[in-house]
């Protein structure tokens, strides 16, 4: 994956600082531009036009700081800034686009937990079809490694090809890993027949983990690549190698061709319950899967937002 930008949400949390400096980490390393992005809400029918000036004010500040912050960190990466208003995740959602990751902080404490932007980060990954990165405040610069999770649909592809570049940027070994676990509720009367049965799918996980790793090595050769085996529930075991690692890429496969559509299982259970910077990739979109003359305009820029006066792009 060619990554020419990272977008990232800002809204001066800790969470959101950690994704920031994570993003201006990665463009350093590939040369891309950083987008900061903040979201005022717009609560138009509960607040009076007063209040919404001084929101407007504390909103373009916040985003100043945001970009001084980040500029201060990297001189040689390019920043720009937009303020929008509407619904937080639907804007951030209306950048997605190829070449584009989108990055936002997470209080990774387990399920239902986090505030900010964080807590809706499972909203954007199903908003989008593109790629999107999502990173705990305790994320540790001390950590080595990049874990993909494989399967053989086109997000699994996606994601091992965008794991490998990521490892070989980084100079890291890559770590992929295929669950072949019975799945949960399979009704099999005898311990021979589950025995069978596991033994079958442990025969298909490394056919497809071999072609995963072949198709990997043949991308970056120089990058070492170890591979594992598991029985347990993928979700689980991949947060737990993710503990140690420095960067998680899943693919989110239960979408095909790239549609907007549900989130898979794992993808789900892998974003409650973070470890590391994680990044959720779908599957490529299909040249027929966008009608010509598809519009990308922001999906939450209203027209109340317009009429305020709201420039959408600061300049900062």
């Amino acid at each position: 994956m060619n990554i020419r930008s990272f977008v990232v949400g800002v809204d001066g949390s800790v969470p959101s600082r950690a994704a920031l400096r994570w993003a201006v980490a990665r463009s350093r390393e590939r040369g891309a531009a950083v987008v900061l992005v903040h979201v005022a809400d717009d609560e138009w029918d509960t607040i009076g036009t007063s209040m919404i000036d001084e929101i407007d004010e504390q909103s373009g500040a916040l985003l100043a700081r945001e970009t001084a912050y980040a500029r201060s960190l990297a001189d040689d990466v390019r920043v720009t800034s937009e303020l929008r208003s509407g619904s937080p995740m639907a804007e951030l959602a209306s950048f997605d686009a190829p070449g584009t990751m989108l990055v936002v902080g997470t209080h990774k404490t387990g399920f239902h937990y986090g505030r900010a932007l964080g807590s809706r980060s499972l909203q954007l990954v199903n908003l989008v079809t593109g790629s999107v990165a999502v990173i705990p405040e305790s994320a540790s610069q001390l950590r080595r490694g990049v874990v993909v999770g494989v399967d053989d649909a086109p997000a699994g592809r996606a994601a091992v090809e965008l794991a490998v570049d990521m490892a070989s940027v980084r100079g890291c070994e890559l770590v992929a890993v295929r669950s072949s676990g019975v799945p949960v509720g399979m009704d099999l009367d005898h311990d021979d027949e589950r025995r069978d049965w596991q033994l079958r799918r442990d025969d298909q996980a490394r056919e497809v983990l071999a072609r995963a790793v072949a198709r990997a090595r043949q991308r970056q050769p120089h990058v070492i690549i170890r591979s594992r085996i598991v029985h347990r529930p993928a979700g689980a075991v991949l947060n737990e190698l993710a503990s140690k690692g420095e960067l998680l890429v899943i693919g989110d496969s239960r979408r095909p061709n790239g549609r907007l559509g549900s989130l898979g299982a794992v993808a789900y259970e892998v974003l409650l319950n973070l470890s590391s910077p994680t990044i959720v990739v779908h599957a490529p979109v299909a040249a027929e899967d966008t009608p010509a003359g598809m519009s990308r305009e922001p999906v939450g820029l209203g027209a109340a937002a317009r009429s305020r006066g709201l420039d959408s792009r600061t300049g900062l």
